[in-house]
């Protein structure tokens, strides 16, 4: 099997295993008692713990080795798995969601990383581009595949709803467990011939704050800072809004999983749509367009009166989710050079990932006091006034972008 094709084996397991939880989990410590604030509470461990370990956990990627950090990373998310399956409180969900964000952090970079290594190495440097496009749709279909799967075994499990819903985390666990073993196996070391050192990691945090925080980011930054609060929106009260519909939770989780599936294929399907769209029209126009899109979207998830319009809406959401991040990217490295580009972008995933874990709580909050309704609608405002963000900041000029 050649390097292309282990890469994508590899990431389609990786991935395999988060679409069989993505159906459950939000239900499973609803089943167990926790509110909706609580949940938002014990999300928040997660992403504190990306943020802090994010670019630690890049450099130990390059002085360490690629293969044993992404072996790493899935130790610590059959940790996570099973330390949910255990959980009964809100303290231990948000230790589970904790050791999540450090399974996160060092999967972050490590199998990609060790692709374009391997690929640079014997000379195929120009293969890298496709392949890594060719990685979206892989990623998108596992997912699809992983929910659709957790929602069969959900449809026809004999248990009771909180065994059910535990049911994916054991499937799940034992994937990671063949995810490992394949790694072992697939992932021939790469010489590293500048390794990483403490002194590195400073700079590297250093000079992407000031890049992603200067002239030229400024206003994206800030509008990825509002996407992370929306997309916490859309994650966490599309659940809760389709059980409003339900009086049953492990139904409402087959239906999600089902409708989460069909809901990463028109992801992938507008992401191939927008890559043809992009090669006419300007990124600068494109991002903006889908943000507003997104943000239509969650009103209609906010106002929706039935499961039928709240499932509209949210495949309106993923159908130009993918395709709105592929663009903001385009806009991000028009404006930075070769030197300051995975800096910048590890900044801006930093302020997503920040944002994200803030907004799930006062969204939780939210929801608790006002509506899980309410609740949309301001993510859907705040997604809206990053639309406008980003049009201003695509009047900027950009920079000539080393090639």
């Amino acid at each position: 099997m050649g390097v292309r094709g282990r890469f994508l084996l590899l990431l389609g397991l990786r991935w395999l295993a988060t679409g069989l939880l993505m159906p459950v989990s939000l239900l499973l410590p609803l089943e167990r008692g926790l509110t909706i604030a609580e949940i938002g509470i014990a999300m928040a461990a997660q992403g504190i713990v990306v943020i802090v370990m994010e670019v630690p956990s890049g450099a130990l990627a390059d002085s360490w080795g690629r293969r044993p950090v992404f072996i790493a990373s899935g130790v610590a998310a059959i940790a996570a798995y099973a330390l949910t399956l255990a959980a009964q409180s809100v303290l231990a969900f948000a230790l589970a969601w904790g050791v999540s964000g450090l399974f996160r952090a060092l999967d972050s970079g490590a199998l990609e990383s060790w692709f374009v290594d391997a690929e640079n190495a014997r000379g195929a440097t120009s293969e890298v581009p496709s392949a890594l496009a060719t990685a979206g749709g892989v990623i998108s279909a596992a997912i699809a595949i992983g929910s659709l799967i957790s929602a069969g075994l959900l449809y026809v499990s004999p248990w009771s709803a909180g065994d059910s819903l535990a049911v994916p985390y054991v499937l799940a666990i034992a994937i990671v467990v063949v995810q490992i073993v394949a790694a072992r196996l697939l992932m021939e070391p790469v010489a590293r011939t500048e390794p990483t050192t403490a002194a590195a990691w400073r700079h590297t945090l250093a000079t992407g704050v000031r890049v992603a925080f200067g002239r030229r980011l400024r206003l994206l930054t800030a509008a990825m800072l509002l996407c992370g609060v929306a997309v916490a929106g859309l994650e966490m009260l599309m659940p809760v809004r389709l059980a409003e519909f339900s009086t049953d939770t492990s139904a409402a989780g087959s239906v999600l999983g089902v409708v989460s599936s069909i809901a990463w294929g028109l992801a992938a399907l507008g992401a191939t749509v927008a890559s043809r769209v992009l090669r006419e029209v300007g990124p600068g126009v494109v991002a903006p367009v889908l943000a507003a899109a997104e943000a239509l979207g969650l009103a209609v998830m906010a106002i929706a009166g039935g499961p039928v319009a709240l499932v509209a809406g949210f495949w309106l959401c993923y159908l130009v989710h993918t395709s709105f991040g592929a663009a903001y990217n385009a806009l991000v490295h028009d404006r930075v050079t070769e030197a300051h580009r995975a800096t910048a972008l590890s900044v801006t995933s930093m302020a997503f990932l920040g944002s994200a874990s803030a907004g799930g709580v006062l969204l939780g909050i939210a929801a608790e006091e006002l509506s899980a309704a309410w609740a949309l609608a301001a993510s859907s405002a705040v997604l809206l006034l990053a639309a406008v963000l980003v049009a201003g900041a695509a009047r900027q000029r950009g920079v000539t972008v080393q090639r």
